[in-house]
């Protein structure tokens, strides 16, 4: 630019030399009186404008119009803001007395292209033109550029630093645009670490002790405190200046998202305790400040929510529920009507009762969930959260017996479902488990096979609920008998549930679990004994020392230790099985018949029938009671109760209970299954006594052929079998064919059991006998 044009007269060039000399000094840290200087300076040279602009801008071509004079006003009321906005003053005034200086850039910008052909026009006018811009320019640069423009920011933190606040309430959007980048680009440690920053720079602008530890933002309070953060509402927080802090409402709320990234991280890597901290912090940086929009005071129910979720993963269940329901009531007081997002917060309260085997009042919150659900049946995400809740219900259903009832949610959940949905696929592992307990175990492994195909389809290799599947597969594979099957979808189990949670959870247990009923039928007593007591430790460290899958491991390893001869182990832990099990329900359900023979079977084993006969004709009754006599358990019972009555030698009702069981049996498990094959043994035993030695010999045959089908040479099973074939033989007369049957069963058993073993001493006391009658 040609100085020249603007003509510039000495007294103009003093004070533009000076307000220059000023702005240079802002540059300076520790200048005291700079900014004074600055404001001196420039409403030195407005006042020059306002009352002197005739003579500083008039020319010759325009001494005697009105244009200087005007000219002189508007860029004196535009530089009179200037000193304001430089400090981040923004009241309207400083927005809108710039606006004349513009309107005199535009009108002469207009007249000065017309005339642009005119030498005298230009001549008169351009001076004042290029002031004008140049004002404009700078003025208008203080006066409208947003904070967010970071250079703006920048030129602002220059131009004034030594001022603390200011400069405090610029870094503040800085470390804003910082977080909001960490936080795009997923790296939750960094927004944390910004909006924190960004916290404790608008506090310091604000005039508020950072350091004040009443209103510290860090990671919060005890996993087991059961304050409701928000409970607290932020007038009631009394620490000097709160009253301000919605002036930084926005960095708060960055805050609250900050945490709750780093929180839904570790909320998804199942590290709850981590997560819950998180969380914490999270809510208290959300409720530091009042929010007047819907949309931040509906964030706080969900805020509860989340809370709520990672206390009931760490099973403090009484603060989850109570969080649930602060969910919900905070929801309802925003929205007039029940949506999607409250059916969501009764079915988180729905599967926390359901932990706590609160059956009824889960019921009654997922069936509401699902009316509020229905009531949008238009939107897909409540069609697809339906189902989830009627999985819930069944679940809750299977759990209590109540199979009819499942079966009802069942087939209305297939019938509603989308087949392109995991959700339906849990629907198909449910109805699979279903058919299990109702003793269809041949539909059972079909609906569960499509279950496994439903969730390959859908998910990856890895996914938990393949492994899920292949579990439940695996345990109607064991009742089928076809054990290697049952192994192998138990190994591909268990390498996924390894890679997801390790080999100290409970799911890992879960499976483990399964495996040590597995060994157990095929013979591997030693791996079966370890791997029970690997359970039980995983259950007890990971869920107390009382908890409800305790029974099943308890009565499992029970059930071994009769085999392995322990019996004041077996009917110890059979004993703490009940004891357990009648603590958290009614011993009153069909659910529960596999414990009471299991412990029936310990009673009769060390001889107190009296006990073993109630416990057996319980888990009749109880059948009987449900509808449903022709249940695997009840067949169980009825070969128990034909032992207990062999044992008492009332041989008659021995023989009909045999009959009986083995009727259910053929029917419930086919004439070729290991567990006809027993009740097969316990009858052809049964006849030995009554000396019916050709019927003995046919059941006996039977039940040798079943086996071969199944297990190897070397399973006891194949001893007692051959034992009873030797007092067979015996009783006929043929101690060569007794003595040679008492010597394979004596062979498997050593191979089986130690020297101490009963069995052991009974079949040499057996092979004694047979060449001295007398001592038999």
């Amino acid at each position: 630019m040609n100085l020249k044009t603007l003509r510039l007269k000495l007294p103009e060039k003093i004070l533009i030399g000076l307000a220059l000399l000023t702005f240079g000094l802002q540059l300076l840290p520790g200048f005291t009186g700079k900014a004074a200087l600055l404001s001196l300076s420039i409403w030195a040279l407005a006042v020059s404008y306002l009352f002197g602009g005739y003579w500083l801008l008039k020319s010759d071509s325009n001494e005697k119009d009105l244009v200087p004079i005007l000219a002189g006003v508007a860029l004196a009321t535009s530089l009179a803001t200037l000193p304001f906005t430089i400090r981040l003053r923004q009241e309207t005034i400083f927005a809108v007395l710039p606006i004349l200086n513009a309107t005199l850039f535009i009108v002469l910008g207009l007249y000065l292209f017309i005339n642009r052909k005119s030498p005298a026009a230009v001549r008169s006018y351009k001076g004042i033109f290029i002031r004008s811009a140049i004002i404009l320019l700078i003025v208008g640069f203080f006066s409208y550029a947003p904070v967010s423009f970071k250079p703006y920011r920048h030129i602002l933190i220059a131009l004034n630093n030594g001022d603390e606040y200011l400069v405090s309430n610029l870094q503040m959007f800085n470390y804003t645009d910082q977080f909001e980048e960490a936080l795009e680009n997923g790296d939750c440690d960094a927004a944390v670490e910004h909006a924190l920053m960004a916290v404790q720079a608008g506090k310091a602008w604000l005039g508020i002790d950072t350091d004040d530890q009443r209103n510290a933002l860090s990671l919060g309070d005890s996993l087991n405190s059961p304050r409701l953060y928000a409970a607290e509402s932020p007038q009631e927080q009394d620490y000097p200046g709160h009253d301000q802090l919605w002036k930084i409402s926005r960095a708060f709320t960055n805050l609250y998202e900050a945490y709750t990234c780093k929180a839904d991280a570790h909320f998804q890597r199942k590290e709850y305790e981590q997560a819950l901290q998180y969380y914490q912090s999270a809510n208290k940086a959300l409720n530091s400040v009042d929010h007047e929009s819907e949309y931040w005071k509906l964030e706080r129910a969900f805020s509860f929510n989340q809370l709520g979720l990672s206390y009931k993963a760490l099973s403090n269940y009484e603060v989850a529920d109570s969080l649930f329901m602060e969910a919900v009531k905070t929801y309802q007081a925003v929205k007039d009507k029940n949506d999607h997002n409250v059916a969501v917060f009764f079915t988180n309260v729905a599967e926390s009762f359901a932990e706590q085997q609160l059956y009824g009042y889960s019921n009654t919150l997922y069936t509401a969930a699902i009316a509020v659900h229905r009531s949008d049946s238009s939107n897909a995400r409540s069609r697809k959260s339906t189902i989830y809740n009627y999985n819930g219900l069944i679940k809750n259903h299977l759990q209590t017996d109540s199979l009819e009832q499942a079966r009802l949610l069942i087939e209305e959940s297939l019938k509603r479902g989308d087949p392109a949905l995991t959700d339906y696929c849990d629907t198909k592992l449910y109805h699979g488990v279903y058919l299990s307990i109702a003793c269809d175990y041949r539909q059972s492994d079909s609906v569960l096979a499509d279950c496994l195909d439903c969730y390959k389809n859908l998910l990856g290799a890895k996914h938990q609920n393949i492994a899920e599947s292949r579990l439940a597969l695996a345990k109607t594979k064991m009742a089928l008998a076809e054990y290697g099957l049952a192994k192998r979808h138990l190994d591909m189990g268990i390498g996924i549930t390894v890679a997801n949670y390790g080999r100290n959870s409970v799911r890992y247990a879960n499976y483990l679990l399964a495996s040590a009923h597995l060994n157990k039928m095929l013979g591997n007593y030693r791996e079966s004994e370890n791997q029970y007591h690997h359970v039980l430790g995983i259950y007890t460290r990971e869920l107390g020392g009382r908890n409800n899958k305790l029974p099943e491991v308890l009565t499992g390893l029970s059930e071994l230790e009769v085999t392995l001869a322990k019996f004041d182990r077996a009917k110890a832990n059979a004993d703490s099985s009940m004891a357990i099990t009648a603590y958290y329900i009614d011993l009153d359900k069909p659910g529960l018949t596999d414990f009471i023979n299991n412990a029936g079977h310990v009673n009769y084993s060390i001889g107190l029938l009296g006990i073993a006969d109630s416990l057996y004709r319980k888990t009749i009754e109880i059948n009987k009671r449900y509808q449903l006599k022709t249940s695997a358990t009840t067949a169980t019972a009825l070969n128990g109760l034909g032992l207990v009555m062999a044992a008492r030698r009332s041989y008659a009702a021995a023989d009909s209970l045999f009959t009986r069981s083995l009727m259910l049996h053929r029917k419930i498990f086919t004439e070729n299954h290991p567990l006809t094959a027993v009740v097969y043994l316990n009858h052809g035993s049964l006849k030995i006594k009554e000396n019916k030695l050709k019927e003995a010999k046919g059941l006996l045959t039977k039940s040798l052929t079943i086996n071969k089908n199944f297990f190897d040479a070397g399973h006891d099973i194949f001893a007692d079998t051959y034992m009873a074939f030797g007092d067979l033989y015996k009783k006929e007369k043929l101690p060569g064919t007794s003595k040679e049957y008492y010597q394979r069963a004596l062979s498997i058993y050593l191979n089986k059991f130690d020297e101490g073993h009963l069995k052991v001493i009974l079949v040499r006391q057996k092979l004694g006998s047979v060449f001295n009658p007398r001592s038999s």
